[in-house]
Parts: structure tokens; C-alpha cells; sequence
């Protein structure tokens, strides 16, 4: 019983300590994050820790829904429709899209929005923005026949970092909108 009591107070003052050196080293940088840094944070480590993945820690995903009667390529060609719709009304373009060839005969496609006025004041923020240029939506077929949209989890872009000005932050969460309105509706085949 004693050895158990004296590691937990040993690993109580590793963790004390560790805690104390973070908070001297980076506690007056994080001050300067945006608030739901430390959430955005938490929420990504969690998902790689649970799946040992660190993809699915950046990506969120929705099946998409096939009505009855309508083909996959159907139901995908009306999915890529209203998805160019939501879209265009939130000032985002089509810049590209390929429908990837797979060995295995597994459709994918990849499609890519992008807002050059939105993207210029990015670009002006900061340069390493242009690894997240465009935003995408993958629709990838899965080995049983389902259908998924996937597009990137835009929460480490708007808050992982130092608090984005007004008009920076307003520009971002138009682009989460279009975006996870896109998933959304193309999974569903019709905009909400």
C-alpha cells in the first residue's frame, strides 16, 4: 500500500511540475490563442488517440444517402450538384475536380472549392495558408458500396492559433458554412 501511495504522489508532482514548466514556458504565448484553441486541440488528439489515426483526427465525414430507385452515380451526380449550389451561394467556385482512377474499381473523386477574395486575405495573414487551398470534398466509395463525402474539419484553421482578426474570423466561418453545408446537403441530396 505504501508503494502505491508513493507513486501516486511521485506521478502527482511529475505532473505538477510538468504543468508548472508548460505554463512558464508557454502560458503568456497562449494567452494570445483564440478560445476554443485548447478545445480544437482536445477534440483532434482525442480522435487520433482513439483510432491511432491522425487523419481522422482532421477530417469529418457523412454517408451519403442513395434514394430509393436513383443510381450511385445518380444519387453522386445530384450530391455534386447541390454541392455547387451551396457552394455558389456562399461565393465559392469549383477550381477543380478529378475522379481518381483506383485499382480495386472504388469510385473517388475529389472536388475543390475556393473564394479568391477569401483567399488573398489568408494569403496576406499568413503564406502556409495555401496548404489548406482549396477546400475539398472527397466522395469516396467504400469497399461495401457505401458512400461518403469527407472534407477537412476547419476547426484548427479558425481557432488553433493566435485569435484571427474580426474580419479574418468572419471570412473563415463563411467558408466553414459553405463547406459543411456542402457535406451536409450533398449527403443528403438536397440543400436544406
Amino acid at each position: 500500500m505504501k508503494f502505491i501511495k508513493m507513486m501516486l504522489s511521485t506521478i502527482g508532482a511529475v505532473t505538477l511540475l510538468a504543468a508548472t514548466v508548460f505554463m512558464i514556458k508557454y502560458g503568456s504565448k497562449l494567452s494570445e490563442f483564440d478560445a476554443g484553441a485548447l478545445d480544437a486541440y482536445a477534440a483532434m488528439a482525442q480522435k487520433v488517440l482513439q483510432t491511432g489515426d491522425p487523419a481522422k483526427g482532421m477530417i469529418l465525414k457523412k454517408k451519403m444517402i442513395i434514394p430509393e430507385g436513383m443510381s450511385k452515380q445518380e444519387a453522386i451526380d445530384n450530391a455534386i450538384e447541390v454541392m455547387d449550389e451551396v457552394a455558389s451561394e456562399h461565393g465559392l467556385a469549383v477550381v477543380d475536380h478529378k475522379v481518381m482512377p483506383r485499382k480495386n474499381g472504388v469510385y473517388t473523386q475529389i472536388r475543390s472549392y475556393c473564394s479568391p477574395t477569401i483567399a488573398d486575405h489568408f494569403l496576406n495573414y499568413s503564406r502556409e495558408y495555401i496548404g489548406l487551398m482549396p477546400c475539398r470534398i472527397g466522395i469516396i466509395e467504400e469497399p461495401n458500396g457505401d458512400i461518403y463525402l469527407y472534407t477537412m474539419n476547419l476547426d484548427m484553421m479558425i481557432h488553433g492559433g493566435t485569435k484571427l482578426s474580426p474580419k479574418l474570423l468572419s471570412l473563415a466561418k463563411e467558408v466553414e458554412r459553405a463547406m459543411y453545408g456542402m457535406l451536409e446537403a450533398g449527403a443528403k441530396g438536397e440543400e436544406e
